[in-house]
């Protein structure tokens, strides 16, 4: 049985790398909470995109045990699969191997929860409302690992190959959670439109999911420019409850890195799909993901990916720096110089500013929804359905639906004159 909360441990978390490793922390925390520890515990869940993320999570750890000396550590997440020898060899943790991060088994010979019983039909915590609590919009992640080895990325090696949430599951906790009171869900994903499970594609999940459940606000995470077949195609184009934005993972505007990356995608395949979008549905926003100074990448092809950021009219971009990674085709090429690296790094990152401020000067004079994420003296703040940050005078609870004239921006925020109903 769980403890009464006013008997709960302290449970801490650390959290490194990507958006989905935030989301299984939440599940790890509330699995620990549901299986009723009784002593404090700290949940370290590491990277290893990188050799720096994998440094930093055994920072990370080692500054766990450092300042919890009286608590149970607990270390999960890909750099225990990379750097498994270093962790196997320090004391004082227990490791929770990245596959089953998820599993209520996994966790009950951790100190606090040794001889509670886990039922073997028993839930992951999902279902629940404790991890959802301070959430405005909720994640729920659909597909896991990837199969197509990238030169650069060690994902497939830490997470395995692709796997895929049933889909009766699926619209099980979308239905949960506008129970509880989400309006927003983001479908997520390390591969999302690899997505298979039976006969299903991630274009048959959002139908189901349109049709089986009442989600006013739909969004789709990172997305592969090559796996947008023509019936995920025609639901972007014609979906109102699916958001206006979407994130895509591009990685370089020059086809011969491209090639190098062993990415399944052309240059001209981006222009194609934002393009495409674009014409049915002009209000879409674009989202990309960028890699500076991969190992072939010379400055011409450098000047492509510069170009792209117009050609596909992309506006919120996620610049990183290349760094070779052990494991991974890419970090036995001939790396660049690092000045040349992070220079190109910061020259993207000033384009990048250029079109988001050009995108934001489009918004100004036109009406806009979105959720309020948090308010604070009198101002509210949230994103819009195109997932700019607003802000405008009043103060509203988190979760609620706005619709509002943008007057303005700042650096931060499109400012609001909101409609009231």
């Amino acid at each position: 049985m769980p403890r009464k909360k006013t008997n709960m441990p302290k449970i801490k978390t650390m959290t490194l790398g990507c958006r989905f490793n935030y989301y299984e922390t939440e599940v790890a925390k509330s699995i620990v909470e549901k299986i009723a520890p009784v002593d404090d515990i700290v949940i370290v869940n590491t990277c290893a995109v990188t050799q720096e993320a994998e440094r930093q999570s055994k920072q990370a750890v080692r500054k766990a045990l450092r300042e919890n000396p009286k608590a149970h550590v607990i270390v999960t997440g890909c750099a225990t699969v990379t750097a498994e020898k270093y962790f196997n060899e320090l004391d004082g943790i227990k490791i929770i191997s990245n596959s089953k991060k998820s599993d209520p088994k996994a966790y009950v010979s951790v100190a606090g929860c040794s001889g509670i019983s886990v039922a073997r039909n028993e839930e992951i915590p999902e279902d629940g409302d404790e991890m959802f609590a301070n959430r405005v919009r909720a994640f729920l992640p659909i597909q896991n690992g990837c199969d197509h080895f990238c030169t650069y990325c060690i994902v497939p090696y830490t997470r395995g190959r692709s796997q895929s949430l049933p889909l009766s599951i699926i619209i099980r906790r979308i239905n949960h959670l506008i129970s509880i009171g989400f309006n927003e869900v983001v479908l997520s994903g390390i591969d999302i439109t690899s997505y298979k499970y039976e006969e299903a594609t991630l274009a048959g999940v959002i139908t189901e999911i349109l049709l089986k459940t009442s989600i006013e606000r739909l969004r789709i995470s990172s997305i592969d420019p090559a796996g947008v077949d023509e019936k995920l195609f025609n639901l972007i184009i014609n979906e109102e409850r699916i958001m206006p934005h979407f994130h895509l993972s591009i990685q370089s505007g020059d086809n011969n890195v491209l090639k190098a990356m062993r990415r399944r995608h052309t240059r001209d395949t981006v222009i194609k799909l934002c393009s495409d979008i674009l014409a049915k549905r002009p209000d879409v926003v674009f989202g990309s993901d960028f890699i500076t100074g991969f190992p072939t990448e010379t400055d011409s092809m450098f000047e492509n990916t510069l170009k792209l950021v117009d050609e596909a009219h992309l506006s919120l971009l996620h610049v990183f720096p290349f760094s070779p990674r052990t494991g991974t085709v890419a970090a036995k090429m001939i790396q660049l110089p690092t000045t040349i690296v992070h220079e190109r790094a910061k020259i993207l990152r000033e384009k990048a500013q250029q079109a988001k401020k050009k995108l934001c000067q489009s918004f100004v004079g036109k009406q806009v929804t979105g959720v309020v994420e948090k308010s604070v003296h009198g101002i509210s703040i949230g994103k819009t359905a195109s997932f700019l940050p607003f802000s405008f005078l009043d103060e509203l609870p988190p979760r609620k639906i706005i619709s509002g004239i943008v007057t303005d921006f700042s650096d931060e925020y499109l400012n609001l004159a909101l409609l009231h109903p």
